[in-house]
């Protein structure tokens, strides 16, 4: 065998080594096939992402990825996963392609908490480094509109692909949590995109933070209930949008579970 082809050869072996080594020192962290997509950074164009790889890919699970750091914990009392500090601070990374409403949303949902939790769990938002980062991102070729014409009629469809609203990633230190990343999920061809028509996070919707309220809680360690009455009813940000009838939105906005709250406060509170 040539001299190339050899050194070639003993490059891959090595190579194939080294993945299978480091494969098997993370057994211990838990594990996820989430797969998040590529997140451009603040002041680029729009990100967007087509309906059938939100159906089809895995990445929509969410996942707890254990990593290394020296923080003081101003909760060490508490067993269960929690944020070490107040106030949790955050960012919107993509600020203006999000929107005034959505941006207006998402403040909404921090408010919200704050405002359940009679002020025990509250939040900076800051520019430089912080602990949950927001996204939003843009689903193209979801939404469509059609108009049937005859003699008698004219009818006008209008369809929404399932997506999810919303997920959360959270990286985590035993019972610590250290990071979040939730992305947000609105619809192409709209007023952050097209700069015509209704937001692309209202279509379909009620107008309510209750997915971002949803994200938010899973930041806090909160997993998904079965109970349909609850804000972290997992259909809610798993079956995605749905085109509204009249009426329909009335007395529609989710309440954070009492129970929750309840907890927040219990974890929160400086003892």
């Amino acid at each position: 065998m040539k001299l190339p082809a050899l050194l070639a050869l003993i490059s891959i072996t090595l190579l194939l080594s080294a993945c299978i080594q480091a494969q098997t020192e993370g057994s211990s962290e838990i594990k996820s096939d989430t797969h998040v997509p590529e997140v451009r950074q603040a002041n680029q164009s729009n990100i967007k992402i087509t309906s059938d790889t939100l159906i089809n890919e895995s990445f929509l699970k969410r996942e707890v990825v254990p990593q290394d750091s020296g923080i003081n914990d101003d909760f060490s009392y508490v067993s269960k996963p929690h944020w070490t500090h107040m106030p949790v601070t955050y960012k919107i990374l993509n600020e203006e392609e999000c929107g005034r409403y959505e941006t207006t949303r998402i403040r909404r949902a921090f408010s919200d908490l704050t405002n359940a939790t009679n002020g025990v769990v509250y939040f900076a938002q800051l520019n430089d480094s912080v602990d949950i980062e927001l996204t939003c991102i843009f689903i193209e070729d979801c939404y469509k509109r059609s108009v049937e014409i005859s003699s008698d009629y004219v009818i006008r469809y209008e369809t929404i692909c399932e997506h999810e609203l919303g997920l959360t990633r959270t990286t985590a230190e035993e019972n610590e949590i250290r990071k979040a990343e939730i992305y947000l999920y609105g619809l192409s061809g709209f007023a952050e995109t097209k700069r015509e028509g209704p937001s692309g996070f209202y279509v379909g919707t009620c107008g309510h933070a209750d997915t971002e309220i949803h994200e938010l809680l899973h930041a806090f360690g909160y997993k998904h209930s079965e109970d349909n009455s609850s804000i972290m009813y997992y259909k809610s940000d798993t079956f995605g949008l749905s085109i509204r009838k009249v009426g329909e939105c009335q007395g529609s906005k989710g309440e954070i579970d009492k129970s929750i709250v309840d907890d927040l406060i219990k974890t929160y509170v400086i003892r």
